[in-house]
């Protein structure tokens, strides 16, 4: 079969194609500067309703700030647990929870697994509070799942299971039990 001028020219085409990811990736520097410059705007204003004890204003500009991060920018987990510290005192334990789950999960993607376990474990401890023995044993699971890690430093290791035996035993009941 011989190539005709059709052939030829979809060839050309998807050769074409395939050569636009390149140009195109860097189109999309742009909206990440945009992003993480908006990222610090909200934090900044996050900041400023604090200290104006604007608590529930304050985190949610935090989440906002953590959602425009990228994976690997640490802010995303401070934002995060000050968004869980906020909602936690302004007795919203649910969002305290969830934003203390949240920071783990931005910890462990970015590879701190004592930052995570740490937050995991502060999650549980409200899971405790609000008498959920399911969520106390998943988020305490997780955190001694990372205890466990060969990743892990002795001394980080030590932190997180010196944090678990200060829990309270109820909490530590339900971690063992589980759901």
């Amino acid at each position: 079969m011989k190539p005709t001028i059709t052939s030829l020219s979809l060839a050309g085409v998807l050769l074409a194609t395939l050569g636009l990811p390149t140009a195109a990736s860097a189109q999309y520097r742009l909206p990440v500067l945009v992003s993480a410059a908006k990222a610090d705007s909200l934090h900044e204003a996050a900041v400023a309703l604090m200290t104006a004890h604007r608590w529930r204003d304050a985190a949610s500009l935090h989440r906002r700030s953590a959602e425009l991060r990228a994976p690997d920018d640490p802010l995303a987990f401070r934002c995060l647990s000050e968004a869980a510290a906020l909602a936690y005192a302004t007795n919203d334990r649910s969002a305290a929870r969830g934003d203390m789950a949240d920071a783990a999960s931005q910890a462990l993607a970015r590879g701190d697994l004592r930052s995570a376990a740490l937050a995991y474990l502060d999650a549980a401890w409200i899971a405790q509070e609000q008498k959920n023995p399911r969520q106390v044993w998943e988020l305490g699971h997780r955190a001694e799942m990372l205890a466990a890690s060969p990743l892990l430093a002795e001394s980080d290791r030590a932190a997180i299971l010196q944090r678990i035996s200060r829990a309270p035993e109820s909490m530590r009941l339900a971690m063992r039990v589980g759901p």
